[in-house]
């Protein structure tokens, strides 16, 4: 819009000029009018018709042969559609052969007016120049403080979300221990209660009959609930203690505590066999307190889901994996087809699921002849 204002200005100021000097005066109007109307149709229209450019060759030919002063010839700068050095020449070279043919001139004179018309031209197009170089600068500091407000709204989005992730996480991070203490609590005290509650059915039977046995299997249960609150206080310390680690021995041993106190209350057969695992061997303390929590759930359950009477226990470990297998006679009607029913309605199954794959474990439960439970978790930077 600004270049066709200043198109028609010079357009105006030569028409202006070519009046005093200039022959047919009308047409002069008519034709500077039509140019007006082309300028002004530039500015608007991104296209290049060439049959325009040709018109409007034209007609600024006639217009520059009618103005009879060199004036009239800078109306050859508006041809914008063409580059700057070939819209001198064609200026210089129309009036230069308009000049040979009037003979009224001399050769000196064209030639003064030859380089005035050149310097009118530079002058225009240093004014053309510099507005362009302005439009641009402001188009630069509007594209800059636009790309600066969307790096600022990115970076206002950018933070939001990481306000958002960081929730999520410490979110995450808190259901995470709270399913610590859940299982780890599952794991403990639920086993140690109903082991008293077993130990407390047998003293009843016995009450008549043996009064002396069924007291000692009372205390026996006294004692299995007071010794639940030290679970509980246990599960929660681990919680604090990520980082540490234990022997391979030290699970051997309170394995091995967990075997003698179930077979005591229940009197069920358990064969074990440890020796297949390094007591060198260090892993996690979590993972400690979870293969103790998997070994009770798994002979709670087969006593009390599948009336097992005879269990078998392996562990088996190397410097980069520690396994658990428990197996039994029970009678359980586990399969393919309600596994995931039973897994899903089953919190004991279903939190040592969630905490193997989280580690990067496998967990495997067939009922073949009996049950038979698998976990096994990678120890590899659990350290020696």
């Amino acid at each position: 819009m600004v270049y066709a204002i200043l198109d028609n200005i010079i357009i105006i100021i030569i028409t202006l000029i070519s009046l005093f000097t200039g022959k047919y005066p009308s047409f002069l109007i008519m034709i500077a009018g039509l140019l007006m109307v082309f300028a002004t149709y530039k500015s608007y229209s991104e296209e290049k018709n060439k049959l325009l450019i040709v018109l409007e060759v034209i007609l600024m030919s006639l217009f520059s042969i009618l103005s009879c002063c060199f004036i009239g010839f800078v109306v050859f700068f508006l041809l914008r559609e063409i580059r700057e050095y070939v819209r001198i020449l064609l200026g210089v070279c129309i009036f230069l052969t308009v000049a040979l043919i009037d003979n009224n001139n001399s050769l000196a004179v064209c030639i003064m007016e030859i380089l005035f018309l050149v310097v009118i031209y530079l002058i225009l197009m240093f004014i053309y120049y510099s507005i362009n170089y302005i439009e641009n600068k402001q188009i630069q500091e509007k594209e800059k403080i636009i790309a600066t407000n969307i790096s600022e709204m990115h970076e206002k989005r950018l933070n939001e979300q990481l306000t958002m992730q960081n929730y999520l996480t410490e979110k995450n991070a808190r259901l995470l221990e709270r399913e610590n203490i859940s299982r780890n609590i599952h794991n403990s005290v639920g086993h140690s209660i109903t082991a008293a509650i077993m130990t407390l059915d047998a003293a009843d039977m016995l009450y008549d009959i043996k009064p002396n046995e069924a007291r000692k299997k009372m205390q026996d249960a006294n004692d299995r609930i007071r010794g639940s609150l030290e679970s509980i206080r246990r599960a929660v310390r681990v919680l604090d203690e990520d980082s540490a680690v234990i022997s391979v021995g030290d699970l051997k041993s309170e394995m091995n505590n967990i075997i003698n106190e179930f077979v005591m209350d229940t009197s069920i057969r358990i064969d074990q066999n440890f020796e297949q695992a390094d007591n060198d061997i260090k892993i996690p303390q979590d993972h400690a307190v979870f293969l103790t929590g998997v070994l009770q759930e798994m002979l709670t359950n087969g006593v009390k889901h599948g009336g097992a009477d005879e269990f078998i226990v392996l562990l088996l470990g190397d410097v980069a994996h520690i396994r658990l297998e428990v197996s039994d006679n029970g009678r359980s009607d586990f399969d393919e087809l309600n596994s995931n029913y039973r897994i899903d309605n089953g919190f004991g199954i279903k939190k040592i699921i969630s905490y193997a794959d989280k580690c990067g474990g496998k967990t495997l439960f067939i009922n073949d002849n009996g049950f038979k439970s698998v976990v096994e978790l990678p120890i590899i930077n659990a350290g020696r």
